[in-house]
């Protein structure tokens, strides 16, 4: 009796012991899986385009209105040749070129508003936080942009798009730049970034890719982005 007992034990525990491994593989494999999937998603959609980043001096109302000031004028700088142009190609080597004009434009702004704060101006490569711009929505992730930082760079942040451009029209994408998006990236990334299914599965892979950019966040940086 106490041997077939014993015997049932020790099946039964290989079975639970099976089952363990079996789910811990399982579990392994679904992880690793998804952070290749929001890896190569989020990669897709930064490759193809460039972002704008302007950083206040501090909090005040004085620097965040000439923070808004800065943006406001290199834009209106850039509008016409953002809204024409069709590549990234073209407007990563125009903004590159024009990087020293585009400070020179900012340190002018500030200046009239009475302040004689360091402008800082590059290419350079930034995590953003997630985005929404309209019906179009960004995952978190390392991208491209064009970065000032006025003063200390202490200070609430900006962001949009200069490629495709998304910082005009209330931050509202115009077909052209949706068109642009779509012939830019996968149908898998566009998917995503507009959320054109309207399933659970859509916004379970964007809370995916969500969660492993935000893990992969650099911690240096994690206080510029509670502050934007």
């Amino acid at each position: 009796m106490l041997n077939k007992i014993a015997s049932k034990i020790i099946k039964e525990g290989k079975i639970l012991a099976v089952a363990f491994v079996v789910g811990v593989l399982f579990a392994t494999g679904m992880a690793a899986f998804s952070y290749v999937y929001s890896h190569a998603v989020q990669r897709d959609i930064a490759e193809n385009v460039i972002r704008f980043h302007v950083r206040a001096n501090s909090d005040s109302p004085a620097d965040q209105y000439v923070k808004d000031q800065v943006r406001t004028e290199v834009l209106a700088e850039f509008e016409e040749f953002l809204a024409s142009s069709t590549s990234i190609e073209e407007t990563r080597a125009v903004l590159t070129a024009k990087l020293c004009s585009i400070q020179a434009h900012a340190e002018q702004v500030v200046r009239a508003a009475g302040f004689d704060c360091h402008v800082a101006v590059q290419m350079a490569t930034v995590f953003f936080p997630t985005q929404f711009y309209g019906d179009i929505a960004f995952p978190p992730g390392e991208y491209e942009a064009v970065k000032i930082i006025i003063g200390e760079g202490v200070g609430s942040n900006w962001w949009c798009l200069m490629f495709p451009p998304l910082c005009y029209v209330d931050m509202t994408a115009t077909d052209n730049s949706r068109e642009l998006l779509a012939s830019n990236v996968t149908e898998e990334g566009f998917r995503l970034l507009t959320h054109q299914e309207e399933s659970r599965s859509v916004t379970v892979r964007f809370r995916v890719v969500e969660w492993w950019q935000n893990r992969n966040q650099p911690v240096a940086q994690r206080d510029d982005i509670a502050r934007g």
